[in-house]
């Protein structure tokens, strides 16, 4: 079963902050690719199509891993929400 996939607004504004880094130093182009493999990896994972793996310093808090960065989820009965997309050098526990 698909899980209704929504995003925390904190998730949100670091997909926007991926994007702007991403056409700074590369182009409109690659951005725009790389969100699209970001959200496909969410996607997957709301429909079990991908496994997350828990994530030690927050109980209930999942994650996987999306080209240089960390999907972190929390699933409910019926939804999966997307609380932070992270590069992988980011202070996990300060974002968190």
């Amino acid at each position: 079963m698909t899980k209704l996939l929504r995003f925390t607004p904190a998730a949100r504004a670091d997909l926007a902050g991926i994007w702007n880094y991403t056409v700074q130093h590369w182009d409109t182009q690659q951005a725009d690719r790389y969100l699209e493999e970001l959200h496909g990896v969410c996607l997957a994972l709301a429909t079990g199509e991908m496994v997350s793996r828990p994530v030690d310093l927050r109980p209930g808090t999942r994650k996987a891993r999306s080209g240089s960065h960390m999907v972190y989820v929390r699933e409910g009965a019926d939804t999966l929400d997307v609380i932070r997309i992270l590069h992988q050098r980011q202070d996990v526990e300060r974002h968190l």
